[in-house]
């Protein structure tokens, strides 16, 4: 009895210690939040990048075959998880913050583009929430919560300050591909799979320290992307960082992302250089932009036919180029058996699906498929975790997402575009989409992007239709992009 007493006393002590020593950190956040001149929540992108590069450091990771193999013991795993750990509470103490002062200062206001946060919310709703209910496997995990709170932090600053984070995000990145390199020169094993027999041909796999060589290749996109849009002032830095992320790139062989850097590319050139292709063939104008979304839509519709590979002519064409490259599209025909296994869970509960903690570690140990952390496809990751509700929300928030990205294209140079077409790309051999953890790569380029489809639309612009989207340009993005930000001195704002 006296035990039990003691434990349960210990217990509540600590859980009132944690509560007084988060709300002396919320309120002193709050204090400085208000006392600064400049926006603390941006960063989040930091801490972001910092929660991710954390694991491979602490644990010694070895990658080997594909797989990251930790040489740690027991107490540096754990410490790991508690770096991540205190590394979330600070980003939650800046979320809180944010939000607080939003209710403090009245400031709903001067909020628009609600629409695509509500979006937002539906699909988060319908694809973490309501699937946990009433999925055929019911879970909650309660860091799904988070990206809520993030989202909506974030949403709030975008609509002030959307260079401040494009450029913390900008040299965060370039602090990471840093990073990556000097590990790569004194611990090649922690970042980099010898031996590796990709579609490029190439003998190694780059990892950098990311979790894999697939969430590489996204961060170094957003990286070029940002340095598109917002270069560093000084030449020898914009090289530098221009070699690194294209390296990185290209090392990761992640291949969705190499096709969907080509395309970015091209649509970022073409859409800054639009006004002299339109004045060279003034009379092909309308030709011009006509084939380019005809490729366009083939290229999909090609996309679409492989992915949805339950055809036996499909099958017998990939088994064939499988043979003529040397085993190099396994990858592609690996996945094949994961969407069995998705549309499997679908049919079983179509309405809701399985639930959120389908490909986690339990459900990979029952199908003998460690490597399948996902469905390898966002509608089929939608419908095996949430059914057609989570279909529906998945389909209602990239509309919106899509909608968003076209009203700020022309005032955010097609950044815009170009972030939310890397994530529907990618789309097609990932799950970019998910939000079951705030505190990975995929959500932060989640945030980026609704940073560049809110951040540079004023309020007037957001209520317009499509049809309007490109007569408004605020003053701040006018002029040519590399001229925008030549005030900017430091690498870091």
């Amino acid at each position: 009895m006296i035990d039990d007493i003691l434990g349960y006393s210990i217990y509540f002590g600590i859980a009132l210690a944690l509560a007084l020593v988060v709300t002396l950190g919320l309120g002193l956040t709050l204090h400085a939040g208000t006392r600064v001149n400049k926006e603390p929540l941006p960063l989040l992108f930091f801490g972001i990048v910092v929660a991710i590069m954390a694991p491979p450091i602490a644990t010694g990771r070895f990658i080997s075959a594909g797989m990251g193999v930790s040489e740690a013991s027991f107490e540096d795993i754990g410490s790991s998880f508690w770096i991540n750990r205190l590394i979330t509470l600070g980003i939650l103490l800046l979320c809180a913050e944010r939000s607080l002062r939003f209710i403090m200062r009245r400031e709903w206001a001067h909020i628009h583009s609600w629409g695509l946060f509500w979006a937002f919310m539906a699909f988060g709703l319908t694809n973490q929430i309501i699937n946990g209910i009433y999925g055929s496997v019911p879970s909650f995990e309660h860091k799904a919560l988070y990206a809520f709170l993030f989202y909506f932090s974030v949403f709030l600053v975008a609509q002030s300050q959307p260079e401040r984070c494009f450029l913390f995000v900008r040299s965060t990145l370039l602090f990471f591909l840093v990073c990556s390199a000097f590990a790569a020169v004194l611990a090649p094993t922690l970042v980099m799979d010898t031996g590796y027999s990709g579609g490029l041909g190439i003998p190694i796999r780059y990892y950098g320290l990311a979790t894999h060589a697939n969430t590489l290749g996204p961060l170094a996109v957003v990286f070029m992307i940002c340095l598109w849009r917002f270069p560093f002032d000084t030449r020898w830095i914009n090289l530098l960082s221009w070699l690194l992320a294209s390296s990185s790139l290209i090392l990761s062989q992640s291949k969705t992302t190499i096709a969907a850097a080509l395309v970015i590319g091209l649509f970022l050139a073409i859409y800054r250089y639009r006004e002299h292709l339109v004045e060279s063939f003034p009379e092909r104008r309308s030709g011009i932009f006509i084939g380019v979304v005809a490729g366009l839509c083939f290229s999909l519709s090609a996309a679409l036919f492989l992915a949805w590979s339950g055809t036996d002519a499909t099958e017998r064409l990939i088994n064939k180029l499988d043979l003529a490259w040397g085993g190099q599209l396994t990858s592609l025909t690996g996945r094949t058996k994961i969407w069995a296994l998705a549309w499997e869970e679908f049919l079983a509960s179509p309405w809701f699906g399985y639930g959120p903690s389908i490909w986690g570690d339990y459900y990979r140990y029952m199908i003998g498929m460690r490597a399948a952390n996902s469905a390898h496809n966002q509608i089929l990751q939608s419908l095996s975790s949430a059914g057609i509700v989570g279909l529906a929300g998945l389909a209602i928030y990239a509309t919106m997402l899509t909608i968003y990205a076209l009203k700020s294209a022309h005032s955010s140079g097609g950044i815009s575009v170009a972030l939310v077409s890397l994530m529907l790309i990618r789309g097609f051999f990932e799950a970019p989409f998910t939000s079951s953890s705030a505190v990975t790569s995929d959500f932060f380029v989640h945030l980026l992007a609704l940073v560049a489809c809110i951040g540079f639309l004023s309020p007037k612009q957001s209520k317009t239709t499509l049809k309007a989207y490109g007569s408004v340009m605020p003053e701040r993005t006018r002029g040519h992009p590399h001229h925008v930000w030549e005030s900017t001195r430091k690498i870091f704002p």
